[in-house]
């Protein structure tokens, strides 16, 4: 009975109870009945710890069955590891930032990231549906009871008291991601109805955010799959008609954006006419500059002095060089390198995983100017999950995955 309950939780509720979907859920809960939002969050990280341990004890290996990929992983996530101990233990950081409670975060997100090793059941298609329409009933929930953000941001909204508007734009763009890769491989009936309604969810949840990120982000990952499914010459019509598509559209959507009380335009505008970064030159520049101070083994995973004071450094290549020096820098550089070309190698194979790729893929562009690396639980998990894959003949507890028909790539180590 376990193991059938566990096969289940598996297969349809883990990868969601981890990422945006169940998390926009349940954050809804203590808005409506009263209750400090940190409740939600709290009872999150408990449940993703349990259940993680449970799986991660059902088919536990030896390090030495790790692929050189997976190795790399240990190996990049175990220095960051290192630095945030020290900086909170060993080190008086300045002006008593950084905490334990982030050494607690990044600790959750590598055990997550092992409980997702990949396995056939983790990208099935009950995987693969319940992330979707759990994501688009949070997405729904939050158009009607979105809270303005505090000032000074103006035209913005929140998901609720715990979901910014930041997450809340990238939440809708996962979902316009998925339903477009649903609506290009699993079709069912009535399917292209349905994934069009929640590809427009997804757009609407972005206008109402009010965060220009996601908008880049969503047009950089559909570029990357279009050219990677389809090769250069059908991925550049495709890129054509989608952006002569959004042209031809694009009354319709100012119209739309005016109508959910979204400043995305005006934003948008601001930034393409006077360039317009909202301080991430200069984020950089610092950032930059603390990690010529300590080139070989870093500096502070937090910003220690100058603009963005106690604040990440909005890039997470930046970020790692800030934090681990080239010591841990250009390990990192090298798996996320790997982790893209594995991307595209497995995306242009149809492998049924593609949909989880092309979240990594929002997850890294995303981390290009915003987002923190030591808490970027997606970033961890499914770089772990990406470098997994080819090593899964070596799992001792798995399921046959029975409602995909595409075939698995099983050799994809050498990539």
């Amino acid at each position: 009975m376990l193991d059938y309950i566990y096969k289940i939780y598996k297969e349809r509720i883990h990868f969601s109870l981890n990422f945006y979907s169940v998390f926009l859920l349940i954050t809804f809960v203590p808005d409506f009945i009263g209750l400090p939002p940190s409740i939600a969050s709290y009872a999150l990280w408990t449940l993703r710890g349990i259940t993680s341990f449970w799986i991660i004890y059902k088919y536990f290996k030896p390090i030495y069955l790790l692929s050189w990929q997976e190795r790399l992983f240990v190996f990049v996530a175990g220095i960051y590891l290192l630095n945030i101990l020290i900086d909170i233990f060993w080190q008086v950081y300045p002006m008593g930032m950084g905490s334990i409670r982030d050494l607690i975060g990044f600790a959750l997100s590598i055990l997550v990231a092992v409980s997702l090793r990949y396995d056939p059941v983790i990208v099935s298609g009950r995987s693969y549906y319940f992330f979707l329409f759990s994501l688009a009933l949070g997405l729904l929930i939050a158009f009607f009871v979105a809270q303005p953000s505090p000032l000074p941001l103006v035209g913005r909204f929140d998901a609720n008291s715990t979901v910014n508007t930041i997450n809340y734009g990238q939440m809708g763009c996962a979902l316009s991601l998925i339903a477009l890769y649903g609506f290009l491989n699993k079709p069912f009936r009535y399917g292209y109805f349905v994934y069009s309604i929640f590809f427009l969810l997804g757009i609407i949840s972005i206008m109402k955010a009010g965060s220009r990120s996601p908008v880049v982000v969503l047009l950089t990952v559909s570029i990357f799959y279009f050219f990677a499914k389809a090769g250069l010459v059908k991925g550049l019509m495709l890129v054509v008609g989608a952006a002569l598509t959004f042209y031809l559209s694009l009354d319709f959507i100012i119209e739309l954006s005016e109508a959910v009380g979204s400043s995305i335009v005006t934003r948008l505008l601001s930034a393409i006419e006077t360039g317009e970064t909202s301080g991430r030159d200069a984020i950089y520049e610092n950032a930059i500059g603390h990690f010529l101070d300590a080139p070989i083994f870093g500096n502070y995973y937090l910003i220690p002095s100058g603009i963005a004071k106690g604040y990440y450094p909005h890039n997470f290549v930046i970020e790692a060089l800030m934090t681990t020096g080239l010591v841990g820098g250009i390990p990192f550089l090298i798996m996320m390198i790997v982790c893209v070309v594995k991307c595209f190698i497995l995306l242009k194979r149809l492998h049924p995983s593609g949909w989880i790729l092309l979240l990594f893929l929002q997850v890294i562009i995303f981390g290009m100017f915003s987002s923190s690396l030591y808490s970027s639980q997606e970033f961890w998990a499914l770089s772990f999950f990406i470098l997994s894959i080819g090593n899964e003949s070596l799992s001792l507890f798995k399921f046959e995955d029975a409602t995909s028909k595409q075939p698995l790539e099983n050799n994809l180590n050498t990539v």
